[in-house]
């Protein structure tokens, strides 16, 4: 299975960076702020999502459990780094937001302090990602 690390500089604050990450089990999406962490989100899951909510990270991240995602969404993963782009923004009180979009259609949003950030694969709001 495939494996990405992608890193993408906002463009009008080199600070802040975007790193999608797809381990070929599942991919999340991290907000940097000078290499430093400060929004992740869950993107999707390649393998199918466990049925049970305990959330195992002894094999590296955790896929989102069957409870947390929607039924009626479907995803194709990425298969090169051209299917992931994103959107930034600035607010007037200059908070980064930054949206994610997989084959060109919106699943996922990430502001500075949102641990977990939004998206829009999700029903309820769970430890990987809230209802957007």
């Amino acid at each position: 299975m495939p494996q990405f690390s992608i890193n993408i500089p906002c463009p009008f604050d080199k600070a802040y960076a975007l790193k999608i990450e797809d381990d070929g089990r599942v991919a999340y999406a991290y907000l940097t702020f000078y290499d430093d962490v400060v929004s992740d989100v869950w993107l999707y899951n390649r393998l199918p999502a466990p049925t049970v909510s305990f959330l195992n990270t002894d094999d590296g991240p955790a896929l989102n459990p069957a409870e947390y995602l929607k039924s009626d969404t479907a995803v194709t993963p990425m298969s090169t780094e051209a299917d992931i782009t994103c959107e930034w923004d600035e607010s007037k009180e200059g908070d980064i937001e930054v949206a994610v979009l997989l084959h060109g259609k919106f699943i996922a949003e990430l502001l500075p302090g949102a641990m977990p950030g939004s998206s829009v694969l999700v029903a309820k709001d769970g430890p990987l990602a809230l209802v957007y």
